[in-house]
């Protein structure tokens, strides 16, 4: 372990980059193996890799892969989530409701403001923000 850092040395090592994590529930209406749930998926994944393009989308998965969405717990009960750069909570919250499933009717989101302050992602993470965050390129203009 390395030499303790002061309080100040620590505090302007962290990045405080902000996002927005955006988690998603299953509705009643969830049917993933029907026909228009394949398709949805697929519109779904073509969104998130548009988003990629675009240089907004920082992540994206399956929260649990491989297990049923824990609708019992009181923190983690969404199937899944991306993180995504927006210049504000309106607009990750227009963002957010253009998901395929969402207007399907087919999941519900929050979406949760989120800080990136440590993590091997700061340097890709500052690049995104520096372009959709705020105060970036693209929300100036």
């Amino acid at each position: 372990m390395s030499a303790p850092m002061t309080a100040e040395q620590v505090y302007a090592r962290m990045a405080r980059l902000p996002f927005y994590v955006v988690l998603m529930q299953p509705t009643g209406r969830y049917q993933p193996d029907s026909e228009p749930g394949r398709e949805l998926m697929r519109a779904h994944l073509q969104w998130q890799l548009e988003l990629e393009e675009e240089g907004r989308l920082l992540a994206a998965g399956p929260l649990n892969y491989g297990q049923p969405v824990r609708r019992d717990h009181p923190i983690v009960n969404a199937g899944g989530m991306y993180i995504i750069a927006a210049a504000s909570d309106q607009e990750a919250a227009e963002i957010a409701a253009q998901e395929p499933f969402a207007v399907a009717g087919w999941r519900t989101y929050v979406v949760c403001s989120w800080l990136l302050n440590e993590g091997v992602a700061r340097e890709c993470a500052a690049a995104v923000i520096d372009r959709f965050g705020p105060g970036g390129a693209a929300a100036a203009g």
